[in-house]
């Protein structure tokens, strides 16, 4: 198979652009001989872009209040003199990591991302009906998604601070690569849960106690942060894959998780 790649980004992870997803990579996997394993690798890529979403929706929420705090420290600086200072805060993740973590937990971030899900997912229903049908918005439903108030104004600013979600299908003769980027540094905090609840899924897993690790993390009450990848290690494992080899997530000014599907390992399976 010759080398081939197909990019693309994601402002909302509606039905259409899971649809565009899911052709391009059927494609790719009907062409190796995996099409067996298409399901759980879809099951994946959801897991890991709706993971994208929600820490998109997390570093907009603190960077905001990141600014509010320099506002307030610096009587009569401008707006752009302010955004400024918030940016060289992110880019020192020393720095960012330590305020991140204290604004996350006095702010109630969690709550506020958990309500724009909530509100996102109205308009995802809406969205994805619209598309069913192949029709335009009534004017009642234009009315009903501009209520949805705390959506539109971090969807606005993911747009102005261009944060977005690219998602890339690579393949070479020995591998299907999936990268999944989220163009927003990660907390520290949300990194190592991400870390250690892999760990405490495997350990479960090896036990064969696997439904128990789901069971006791029901609570998602941190806005989820590692519990998506568990799910993930539990499809690929089901593939015959080791999730540590499968996976590699790269955290710097944005975060990328790169899925690596070796070819000829999975198809002598098939």
């Amino acid at each position: 198979m010759s080398r081939k790649k197909v990019s693309g980004e994601i402002q909302i992870y509606s039905k259409k652009a899971r649809t565009q997803i899911v052709e391009i990579g059927k494609n790719i996997f009907s062409q190796s001989g995996l099409d067996r394993y298409f399901n759980d690798v879809v099951a994946c890529v959801d897991e890991l872009i709706k993971n994208a979403v929600k820490a998109n929706y997390k570093f907009v929420l603190i960077s905001n209040k990141i600014f509010e705090n320099v506002v307030d420290e610096n009587p009569g600086i401008s707006e752009s003199e302010a955004w400024e200072k918030v940016y060289e805060i992110i880019r020192n993740k020393e720095e960012y990591d330590r305020l991140s973590a204290n604004i996350a937990e006095t702010e109630k971030i969690s709550n506020q991302v958990r309500e724009i899900l909530n509100q996102e997912s109205i308009h995802l229903r809406l969205k994805n009906k619209i598309f069913d049908q192949k029709r335009a918005y009534t004017p009642e439903e234009i009315e009903k998604i501009s209520g949805l108030t705390d959506l539109q104004k971090i969807r606005k600013e993911l747009n102005g601070k261009d944060i977005k979600i690219i998602v890339k299908f690579e393949t070479d003769d020995q591998f299907i690569f999936i990268e999944v980027t989220n163009t927003a540094p990660i907390m520290a905090k949300d990194l190592n849960r991400i870390y250690d609840k892999r760990d405490e899924f495997k350990i479960y897993r090896d036990d064969h106690r696997e439904q128990d690790f789901f069971i006791k993390n029901l609570d998602t009450s941190d806005s989820g942060f590692g519990l998506g990848y568990a799910t993930i290690d539990s499809f690929l494992c089901n593939m015959g894959l080791d999730p540590y080899k499968t996976i590699q997530l790269l955290a710097a000014s944005d975060t990328t998780v790169i899925l690596s599907f070796p070819v000829e390992e999975m198809r002598s399976r098939v």
